[in-house]
C-alpha cells in the first residue's frame, strides 16, 4: 500500500509531501517540535498540511471579519457528567449560542471536560457549516481540539476517534483556523462559553 508523508515544519522550513519513508526520515531526523503524518491517500496529506499550515495562532493575528467560534467544556462530579458551550462572535457581535449536556455514556464520562471541549467544537462546526460559512476561527483551551483535529495526538478513546473522522471529513468543507486561548484569563467571549458550559450542569 502507498504511503503519503505530510511534513509540516521539517528540516528544509517547507512545508512537503514525500512518498518513500526515507526522504521522509531526512526532513524530520532532528527537528525539534516537528510534526509529520503518513496517508494513504496524498489528497488526505495535503489536507493535513493545508489545515497545518494556514491556522491562525493568536486571537491578535486572527482574521476578525470572519466567523470566530469559542467553545469549552465543563465536568460536575455530583451528577457525573460533562458538558459544552459554544458562543460564536462576528463583527464583535454574538449571533449564536448553544449548551448542552453528554448523555452520560461511561467512555466519554471517563474524559470528563475533555469530552464537553471535544463536543462543543464538533456543535461549533456543525453550527458553521450548516449556514454555510467557508471558513472560521475555532477558539479554545485545550490543546486536544486541534491536535486530535489534525491528526498529531494519538487517539486511543474512542470519542477522540470520532473527533478526528469528524473535524477531517468537515475540513473538506470549511476552513478552519484553530486559535489557543488559555483558560481563565478574561477573555470575554472564552468565559461566556465556559459559562454556559455550567449552566447546562446546573451551575
Amino acid at each position: 500500500m502507498s504511503k503519503f508523508y505530510a511534513v509540516a515544519n521539517g528540516a528544509s522550513g517547507t512545508p512537503n509531501i514525500y512518498e518513500s519513508w526515507p526522504e521522509c526520515q531526512k526532513e524530520i531526523k532532528g527537528v525539534k517540535g516537528v510534526i509529520y503524518k503518513s496517508f494513504t491517500t496524498r489528497e488526505l496529506a495535503q489536507n493535513f498540511l493545508d489545515m497545518q499550515t494556514s491556522n491562525c495562532k493568536t486571537l491578535e493575528t486572527a482574521d476578525h471579519t470572519l466567523l470566530t467560534i469559542y467553545v469549552d467544556g465543563s465536568f460536575k462530579e455530583v451528577v457525573g457528567n460533562y458538558s459544552y458551550g459554544v458562543v460564536a462572535v462576528l463583527n464583535d457581535e454574538v449571533v449564536y449560542e448553544e449548551s448542552g449536556a453528554g448523555n452520560k455514556e461511561p467512555e466519554a464520562v471517563a474524559l470528563r471536560n475533555i469530552s464537553g471541549e471535544l463536543t462543543g467544537a464538533m456543535k461549533a462546526v456543525t453550527y458553521a457549516v450548516k449556514n454555510g460559512y467557508k471558513e472560521i476561527n475555532l477558539c479554545y483551551d485545550y490543546q486536544g481540539i486541534e491536535c486530535w483535529a489534525l491528526g498529531t495526538w494519538n487517539r486511543k478513546a474512542p470519542i477522540a476517534e470520532h473527533y478526528h473522522g469528524f473535524m477531517q471529513e468537515n475540513s473538506k468543507l470549511i476552513k478552519i483556523n484553530f486559535i489557543k486561548i488559555k483558560g481563565h484569563t478574561g477573555v470575554t467571549y472564552n468565559e461566556r462559553a465556559d459559562v454556559l458550559a455550567g449552566m447546562a450542569l446546573g451551575e
